[in-house]
């Protein structure tokens, strides 16, 4: 259905029935607005000097091995999709002090753990933002504080984020793959669950180095 809804938008698009941005806005399911492509050009301006978190040399691979960069169209279409979802993810992270508020500590306490490495955060502006994927509306998720540290400093927050919210093949739960926050929801706890978890962080960081 939703390849069906992005084609409908794209055939709407090139008849001139629906503009960029609202062309955008559907394809991406997010509130696209000028400010947000304004930022996206920005993006293309800076291109051949980065600021901020870049993706890995094995992330770039599979972009290159994909046609990326043969397709300068393939190319803009990346980069425009990897700004939304990085715009995304900034909006909704949170700051040091709303995710003081969640655990119910203080900011200094959050700044400790970010220290410690038993939270992930990643820089915007000057701000250090933690991803949502470490929390829950009741507050930090189960046993998150143990597979935390084997996360690299210098991940992408994007990696970071889908790596802890896609279904992973090697943690199922009655068969199907679930995300290691999932995992970690619904186990125990144990060594070998978080072992589980922490060998499958380091394979991937293998991978992705």
């Amino acid at each position: 259905m939703a390849d069906a809804a992005h084609t409908d938008a794209e055939d709407r698009y090139l008849r001139g029935d629906l503009n960029f941005e609202d062309a955008l806005r559907e394809v991406s399911g997010s509130d696209i607005g000028r400010g947000d492509l304004a930022q996206i050009l920005h993006g293309f301006s800076k291109a051949l000097t980065p600021v901020g978190p870049t993706l890995s040399d094995h992330d770039a691979d599979l972009l290159t091995k994909a046609g990326f960069v043969a397709s300068p169209a393939a190319a803009t279409a990346g980069r425009v999709d990897r700004d939304i979802r990085m715009q995304e993810l900034v909006r909704s992270s949170l700051s040091i002090p709303a995710a003081a508020e969640l655990l119910g500590v203080t900011p200094a306490r959050i700044r400790q753990r970010l220290t410690d490495g038993t939270l992930w955060a990643f820089q915007s502006g000057r701000n250090r933002l933690l991803p949502p994927a470490q929390f829950t509306d009741a507050g930090a998720v189960p046993h998150i504080e143990r597979v935390i540290p084997f996360l690299a400093d210098d991940m992408h927050p994007l990696t970071v984020q889908a790596l802890l919210t896609l279904p992973q093949a090697t943690l199922t739960v009655d068969g199907e793959p679930v995300s290691i926050v999932q995992w970690l929801t619904g186990s125990a706890g144990n060594s070998e669950d978080i072992d589980r978890v922490t060998d499958l962080i380091s394979a991937s960081e293998w991978t992705l180095s």
